[in-house]
């Protein structure tokens, strides 16, 4: 898998996914569903990382990274399309890399309970079930070797 830093080609391609996704828009539709106006100014600040995850078959999702004080918040999507091809797993890898990369030392997530593919990626990676948070979904995280 590689990423590239998301740009306006990418925040719109978010958009495109989330449009046509019921699920995934659903859940992230309100705030990525708006990638472009939304998302962009978030991504000059220096505590705010965004990249466009992609392979040899071409863009695969996104990955959204705030650290603050050394603690990493990260949004992580996989298009429709490419689902249960096992790209979640390496998408999360990936997350793991960057955040280490950016000076983490751990790593949050907060997944819909109806999320299976997406809680057993987190509990397959490592990441720690603690909780459910004021919206009901599963907080997870993960200790960095940093």
């Amino acid at each position: 898998m590689r990423v590239r830093p998301m740009d306006g080609d990418g925040l719109r391609l978010v958009e495109q996914w989330l449009a046509a996704d019921p699920v995934g828009g659903a859940i992230f539709g309100g705030f990525y569903g708006h990638a472009v106006a939304r998302w962009t100014p978030l991504l000059e600040a220096p505590s705010r990382h965004g990249w466009l995850t992609s392979d040899d078959e071409g863009a695969v999702g996104f990955i959204d990274l705030e650290i603050l004080d050394g603690e990493a918040e990260v949004t992580y999507y996989v298009s429709p399309a490419r689902r249960r091809q096992g790209l979640g797993r390496t998408t999360i890898a990936q997350v793991v890399t960057l955040a280490t990369d950016k000076g983490a030392r751990q790593i949050h997530a907060a997944v819909e309970p109806t999320n299976t593919a997406s809680l057993a990626v987190l509990r397959t990676a490592g990441f720690t079930e603690l909780s459910e948070n004021e919206f009901g979904e599963l907080e997870f995280r993960l200790d960095l070797n940093a």
